[in-house]
């Protein structure tokens, strides 16, 4: 089929060019780019079946490699040793030596792996504890905080009315201490003002005594003459007041 349509995709530009050569002599000149393009598609048709048969031969040479390094081994020099000693032909042979090899293998890692094995479960086993460990304080701790926050949350209202109540037990004291101060201000005021009036009383009543004291002693200095008509008049005035009594 690729053989059949390289053929016609080759065919196809000499069919074209000779009708446009037949045709008009003027188109000659188009005639060849088409005839190349078309020459060019028929190397690209040729060359894809090609790439795809080199893809398909990859696949085959690596398994033909594969199969000689199997050839190789089966007829190597320590097989043919296992087949001697064993009396088995070199499949058998190839085989056995390929399963002695496995255990080999397997032995080996064991031998290795049963020293590291059990310090890296123990390493391993620490490890996990340790993160248990801290898992369980971290979850010990944030229970506790949480056991807090709600004996907290539980006692806010107590508290709420404690504080109300020491707010008015306050403003009641700051209340009386305020109108003690008060009373005792107007005490002292008083007080005060007692003193100075009992003092301004004080005062007056020497400044009395004084004054009553220059007095009498300004009269006793003083002659006191009384007229005759006014000694008349005052026997009239007591002979009269006998007269009216009897």
């Amino acid at each position: 089929a690729s053989t059949a349509a390289a053929w016609a995709l080759t065919a196809a530009p000499a069919i074209q060019t000779e009708s446009h050569s037949t045709a008009a002599p003027a188109d000659g000149e188009s005639a060849k780019p088409q005839g190349e393009s078309k020459e060019a598609e028929t190397k690209a048709g040729q060359e894809v079946p090609e790439k795809k048969a080199e893809k398909a031969e990859k696949p085959e040479k690596k398994e033909d490699a594969t199969e000689a390094l199997t050839d190789t081994l089966r007829h190597s020099t320590a097989v043919k040793a296992i087949g001697r000693l064993t009396g088995l032909d070199a499949e058998k042979a190839y085989w056995l030596s390929t399963v002695l090899n496995f255990l080999i293998v397997v032995v080996v890692l064991w031998l290795l792996l049963r020293k590291m094995l059990p310090a890296a479960f123990r390493n391993r086993t620490e490890s996990i504890q340790k993160r248990i460990e801290e898992a369980r304080r971290t979850s010990e701790d944030a229970r506790q905080r949480l056991s807090g926050v709600e004996e907290r949350l539980g006692r806010l209202d107590a508290e709420i009315a404690q504080m109300r109540s020491d707010a008015e037990a306050s403003g009641k004291a700051d209340e009386e201490r305020v109108m003690k101060a008060a009373e005792d201000e107007r005490r002292r005021i008083v007080d005060a003002a007692q003193q100075e009036i009992a003092m301004a009383a004080s005062a007056a009543q020497r400044e009395l005594r004084a004054f009553v004291a220059d007095l009498a002693v300004d009269l006793a200095e003083k002659k006191i003459t009384v007229a005759k008509t006014a000694d008349q008049a005052l026997v009239r005035e007591f002979t009269a007041r006998l007269g009216k009594e009897q």
